[in-house]
């Protein structure tokens, strides 16, 4: 099968979100992950259910949702339901908490309850149950299942650090790869996420690997790389917070001083001076240029053994990027 495109994007509105998820599945996208921030988007989880509505056969995950606010049985209720509605195309998307979190004053999900609240989400949504302790207001601890909607549902985290792939390892069905589109990181977090997938008996083969990062595609391909700096800018201060273990000694100077140079409080696109953006930090984390280039990084990645991508379009022109991927790039894919 070749390999598959998926989108990330926000939502302000239900009907932009439906139209935009209609405009995808038509120019052949896999699937639309929605951000879950409550203070900026709609519900993407109402969001999702309409689009389903409106939709045949692409998907709907988040990207993502956390623990901070919803709790890992409200989480797996929401996402049978979704799966029942949308007739199996729900997936689960989850982080520990970034934007959405720290903008209101709160605190991420340490690791080690998130990965508590996984094993919920998993064993609920694979009919597995989950124990409930003996409370003063429950007589006897027991087993409890879920008992609505449609599963399984497919279970993706986002990861960047060693410790966070090494959970994916143990307990995920994929991982939202934050750490970019180069292949020697690729292949270090592969080996992140074998080490927890041996932890737990399972073959690294279960487990997909969906790099993320940012595109934008043009017949100036010069023009288009220069307009996705502002945008990816985020996603690499995003992954930077958690390791910069995988940065060669030649760049390391140029990410620092990128990192110096951010300021988280300052609208997306206007977090750091795009001239910090250096070509390594461009490289690693979008897929921009001419169709043809694009479709050239996107034929590396399905050699190294890739089989779908989560991409994001920068929000000043995204849905004329969206276009243009599918009409343009993912032709030259198949």
């Amino acid at each position: 099968m070749a390999i598959q495109f998926c989108l990330h994007g926000s939502a302000r509105s239900v009907q932009a979100a439906v139209d935009r998820a209609k405009r995808a599945e038509a120019v052949g996208f896999e699937a639309i992950f929605f951000a879950d921030s409550h203070m900026n988007n709609v519900d993407p989880y109402q969001v999702m259910a309409m689009c389903a509505l409106n939709t045949k056969k692409i998907r709907f995950g988040t990207a993502v949702t956390n623990m901070v606010y919803r709790d890992p049985t409200i989480t797996a209720n929401s996402f049978a339901t979704l799966n029942e509605i949308s007739d199996g195309r729900a997936i689960v998307g989850l982080g520990t908490g970034d934007g959405p979190v720290y903008s209101l004053g709160r605190t991420a999900t340490k690791l080690v309850e998130f990965e508590k609240g996984l094993r919920v989400i998993r064993d609920l949504l694979h009919d597995r149950g989950v124990e409930v302790p003996k409370t003063q207001e429950r007589a006897s601890s027991g087993r409890v299942t879920l008992k609505i909607g449609k599963r399984p549902v497919p279970i993706y985290i986002s990861a960047e650090g060693p410790k966070a792939l090494r959970v994916a390892g143990r307990v995920c069905d994929g991982v939202i790869l934050g750490t970019g589109f180069d292949l020697d990181v690729m292949e270090w977090a592969q080996a992140r996420i074998a080490e927890g997938a041996k932890e737990m008996g399972r073959a690294i083969s279960e487990i997909d690997l969906m790099p993320a990062g940012m595109i934008c595609v043009d017949d100036d391909g010069a023009l288009a790389r220069q307009r996705v700096r502002s945008r990816m800018a985020n996603r690499a201060h995003h992954n930077f917070r958690f390791t910069m273990e995988t940065v060669p000694e030649g760049q390391l100077a140029g990410v620092r001083k990128f990192m110096e140079g951010f300021d988280i409080s300052k609208p997306i696109e206007e977090r750091v001076d795009p001239n910090l953006v250096t070509d390594y930090l461009l490289q690693r984390f979008t897929i921009a240029g001419t169709p043809q280039e694009c479709a050239a990084r996107v034929k590396q990645l399905e050699t190294a053994g890739v089989k779908r991508l989560l991409l994001t379009p920068p929000n000043t022109n995204y849905d004329s990027i969206m276009e243009a991927w599918g009409r343009r790039v993912i032709p030259l894919c198949s």
